[in-house]
Order: C-alpha cells, then sequence, then structure tokens
C-alpha cells in the first residue's frame, strides 16, 4: 500500500509518486511518477487500468510501478 500521507513511496532505491487521473464516469485510472536521485526516470498517465475510488487508484499505481522500477532495476544491475 502507498503511504497517502506524503504521497509518495519509496522503493529499491527508486521514489514512486503515485498519480491517479479522474476519467469518464467517474473513474480512476492508474498514473505514478518514478523518480531516482531527484530526477524523473519513468511516468505513465491515464493507464488501462480503471478503478471506482481514488485511493485503490493509487494503490494500484503503485503496484505498477513497482513492477517497473524492478524492470529498471535488473536492467542496471
Amino acid at each position: 500500500m502507498s503511504d497517502q500521507t506524503s504521497g509518495s513511496v519509496e522503493y529499491r532505491g527508486y521514489v514512486i509518486v503515485p498519480q491517479p487521473v479522474q476519467g469518464h464516469d467517474d473513474l480512476w485510472h492508474d498514473g505514478y511518477q518514478i523518480l531516482k536521485a531527484g530526477a524523473s526516470v519513468s511516468s505513465r498517465t491515464n493507464t488501462e487500468s480503471v478503478h471506482t475510488t481514488r485511493g485503490t487508484a493509487i494503490d494500484s499505481s503503485v503496484e505498477f510501478a513497482k513492477i517497473e522500477v524492478d524492470n529498471l532495476a535488473a536492467l542496471t544491475e
């Protein structure tokens, strides 16, 4: 789960900032930015995943971003 008080999650040396986007019919799409040492290394917005609440979209965004961080870390090892 994400830390909704700070808005960001530290994971494997990266910082994940969940940024869900509200779409049609009050549904939320995943979105996030991944930072390393303060610089953006990746971001995704308005993904195909949809959720009925912002909180669920935040948690899902973080989980998707963790997969991307795992892939980034594997490329640099």
